[in-house]
């Protein structure tokens, strides 16, 4: 079994991606919801676009800080595919990192600070949110995921990317079927948090009306981005090179079970979205969906990881000498 600091890893890395999520498709729904308070003349609506907008700056700033924290475990581990793996991206795309963070922020902030006093300008207070989402959206999914996909590929390690071949991996099968994965995967993630969010505005008796549509509402948001993970999850599968697919289709049988208990959670995940989205409304069910939505991301970071060594086992990029023992001797004693 793999040591402290790698299941460590996991759980952080599930917890970071959880806090981008909200991140990246909050503010987009944050437009919505105040989109709709106006439009129906609904303080629930607008209470919880600003709420939501709140939790995205906050899901920024969490992912932010897991994020430095993982990378000190990965350094901890002696994680060198990952680092060689950034060693080689065009340094301007780490410049443009920095400065697009402090670009979300900015958007977030304004638009959040004007949300009582831009309203007559509303047309141009959402466009606040939609830059600063769209800006998360397409930079920072392709750029980590890139990252991920260059670590198992030895021929791509061995010189230094420039501006048109970090371009032309945008568009490669892998690359782009895991990014789509992941904006689904945003989408769901959000309107699990909308959920809660019009589950704690309910308690007010005089909200409970229109708490009740906006959970519903939420449910059929997450329920569509599910149901469309399924084929993009085969086509997420069908584009992995063959050394990290073994892993998951019997080659370890740790990360096929994790696989496999992923697949059965998503099924009820539907069941539990679908009943929330035709009225099941209670704390109960909400808060089942929002377990399940947890422990189904933490399962597949899980399997990610446990797939991504072997990848890179097989292709010769550098990693812990301790922890691909360990993934060996559990793969091969299973």
């Amino acid at each position: 079994m793999a040591g402290p600091l790698e299941v460590v890893l996991v759980v952080l890395l599930a917890a970071h991606l959880l806090l981008v999520d909200v991140a990246m498709i909050g503010p987009l729904a944050s437009a919505w919801l105040d989109w709709q308070g106006r439009r129906r003349g609904d303080t629930t609506f607008d209470r919880a676009g600003l709420l939501l907008a709140r939790l995205s700056t906050w899901g920024l700033t969490g992912g932010i800080v897991l994020g430095a924290v993982l990378l000190a475990i990965r350094w901890r581990l002696d994680d060198g595919a990952y680092f060689d793996a950034v060693a080689v991206l065009p340094r301007s795309r780490l410049w443009f990192a920095g400065f697009e963070l402090l670009f979300y922020f900015a958007c977030i902030g304004a638009y959040t600070a004007l949300w009582r006093r831009w309203r007559r300008w509303r047309f141009a207070h959402r466009l606040l949110a939609v830059a600063a989402a769209t800006n998360l959206l397409v930079h920072f999914p392709a750029l980590f995921v890139i990252i991920s996909v260059i670590g198992q590929r030895a021929d791509v390690l061995a010189a230094p990317l420039d501006s048109a071949e970090f371009r032309r991996l945008l568009v490669d099968g892998e690359v782009f079927s895991r990014v789509v994965h992941v904006w689904l995967a945003a989408v769901a993630v959000t309107g699990a948090v909308v959920m809660e969010i019009g589950l704690r505005l309910s308690a007010d008796a005089a909200n409970a009306q229109s708490a009740t549509r906006l959970i519903r509402g939420a449910a059929l948001l997450a329920l569509v981005a599910a149901l469309a993970q399924v084929p993009v999850g085969f086509w997420v599968t069908l584009e992995l090179p063959e050394t990290a697919r073994a892993p998951l289709m019997g080659g370890d049988l740790m990360a096929t079970a994790m696989f496999g208990a992923s697949l059965v959670l998503a099924l009820v995940l539907l069941q539990l979205l679908a009943a929330i989205a035709l009225g099941d409304v209670g704390a109960r069910p909400v808060c089942r969906a929002m377990a399940v939505v947890g422990l189904i991301v933490v399962l597949m970071v899980a399997t990610r990881t446990r797939a991504e060594r072997h990848a890179r086992l097989a292709t010769g990029a550098r990693v812990d000498a301790t922890l691909s023992a360990a993934i060996l001797d559990a793969g091969h004693g299973m």
